[in-house]
């Protein structure tokens, strides 16, 4: 019977993709067959690939498919930790070998998986391989850490936008772009606006691509552009990289943005409240959806108070009580949209267009300060936490609940700090009346959106007049003092 074998390669890590280690590998395997007189029918390699973090192996895969139709029936590679270190999948390969007499040769060492002994050997093997596998995942883990604690450089992966290839250099030009990013996301806009304003300016990433919200959200929620270095730590079971780190130093590289910047974009964008509201919403159309309320007095006398919509009648686009199966909405309340933006428009710059508004904003943000420190008090409380639980001196019980504290003062913290945000924008646009329509009419949906969020809560819309065709009165403002 002729023993047609399949080379199985792989390496981890070929970070210059010269691919010289798959090449030795295949050298050798290939002789171990010239002296066992088995036909080489397929080589499969993964290059750059590890058996040990779970990722798709797709050159395995396609062997094993392989096997099972009968094309292949003996597998060749190094050692047994190249064919996997998980014992999980060594044992789909110790049962190949039951069901289709597959055989193994590997070039470290003879192993029979048709024999007892044989199995137990490659079990030993591929525990050992596991064994070390997750020691040098913790050493790696650990050496990432200290490297965050010192502040230092990050390694791998494409140049951060904002700085130039040594990782440290600002780049001016990205720079700028950068602090608007942060200054229009921290006024309220939506980080989709952002993008699409920056893709109509040829504004791209550093792989040459547009700006995509997630992308975006990631790169103004990290600690690196305000010059301090945070410690991501992700469990096994996890497969996306959490957003927030622990900021455990000062870094090396100078900071595009200021510290207290950093901390207000990244509690606004974790917020939850505030992704729940983003991934369940389509893009809008109206600008006072939501914002308005329906004050149409039910049978007991108190206010509908169901969120108003955007809907068309006749083509003429109005705000309307919506009639929703399963929700309380009265949908007896409607308002033409664009008499009604108009309405709103003018009251909120009459309103910005006073001397009370200007000492609001030039009051000392007391509270923000607070949170600051706060914020930065219970993430190196975590960190120490950590640390307690990492050297035994903590339980992982004790670890956890000290943890759960610590979680739930940091969240309601990091709510409260994104909702003093919301000043920002007022910053950059109160001035003259007539300055603020002038900008008023530059602005996009979503940053008009913004002001009007950082003056009312809401605004109820009363039933309409029948004698009046417009009645401003209906409108009454839930001003935020």
């Amino acid at each position: 019977m002729t023993i047609r074998a399949a080379i199985y390669c792989r390496i981890s890590q070929d970070r210059g993709g010269a691919g010289l280690g798959i090449a030795r590998q295949e050298e050798d395997c290939r002789k171990l067959c010239e002296r066992k007189g088995w036909e080489v029918v397929e080589v499969y390699t993964d290059n750059d690939v590890s058996a040990y973090s779970g990722a798709p192996r797709p050159a395995w895969q396609e062997m094993i498919r392989d096997v099972r139709d009968g094309q292949v029936n003996a597998v060749v590679c190094w050692h047994v930790d190249r064919l996997t270190r998980s014992p999980r999948e060594l044992e789909d390969v110790i049962d190949l070998a039951d069901r289709h007499g597959l055989e193994l040769g590997t070039v470290s060492g003879e192993i029979d998986l048709a024999t007892p002994t044989g199995r137990m050997i490659a079990r030993m093997l591929g525990a050992a391989a596991r064994h070390e596998a997750e020691h040098k995942a913790e050493r790696q883990r650990r050496q990432r850490r200290q490297a965050a604690e010192a502040g230092k450089i990050a390694g791998g992966g494409k140049r951060p936008f904002g700085y130039e290839d040594d990782r440290i250099t600002v780049r001016e030009s990205e720079a700028e772009i950068i602090r608007e990013g942060a200054r229009r996301v921290l006024a309220s806009e939506s980080l989709a606006s952002i993008c699409r304003d920056w893709q109509k300016r040829g504004i791209t990433t550093t792989a040459g691509i547009p700006w995509k919200p997630s992308a975006l959200r990631r790169m103004l929620a990290s600690a690196r552009i305000s010059g301090r270095r945070e410690h991501t730590p992700r469990s096994s079971w996890e497969t996306t990289r959490p957003l927030l780190g622990v900021i455990v130093a000062d870094a090396l590289w100078p900071g595009i943005i200021s510290h207290e910047e950093s901390d207000r974009l990244r509690a606004l964008l974790s917020d939850p409240e505030r992704r729940r509201r983003v991934e369940g919403s389509t893009r809008r159309s109206y600008l006072l959806s939501g914002i308005l309320r329906c004050a149409k007095p039910r049978e007991d006398g108190t206010p509908c108070g169901f969120g108003m919509v955007g809907r068309p009648r006749s083509g003429v686009p109005r705000y309307v009580c919506p009639n929703t199966p399963g929700t309380d909405a009265c949908a007896g309340t409607a308002t033409n949209a664009e008499r009604t933006d108009a309405h709103v428009r003018d009251m909120i710059l009459t309103a910005l267009d006073s001397p009370a508004v200007r000492e609001r904003l030039q009051r000392p943000d007391e509270e923000g300060s607070g949170l600051y420190e706060e914020i930065r008090a219970d993430e190196e409380e975590l960190e120490e936490l950590a640390r307690d639980f990492g050297s035994r001196k903590i339980s992982r019980k004790e670890w956890m609940i000290a943890r759960q504290s610590v979680e739930e003062r940091l969240e309601r913290n990091r709510a409260k700090l994104s909702k003093t945000s919301k000043a920002t924008v007022l910053l950059d646009f109160v001035g003259t009346y007539e300055d603020m329509q002038e900008r008023w009419e530059k602005l996009n949906d979503s940053q008009r959106r913004a002001i009007v969020t950082s003056v009312v809560r809401s605004i109820e819309v009363g039933p309409a007049n029948p004698r009046k065709r417009w009645d401003p009165d209906r409108f009454i403002f839930d001003w935020i003092a």
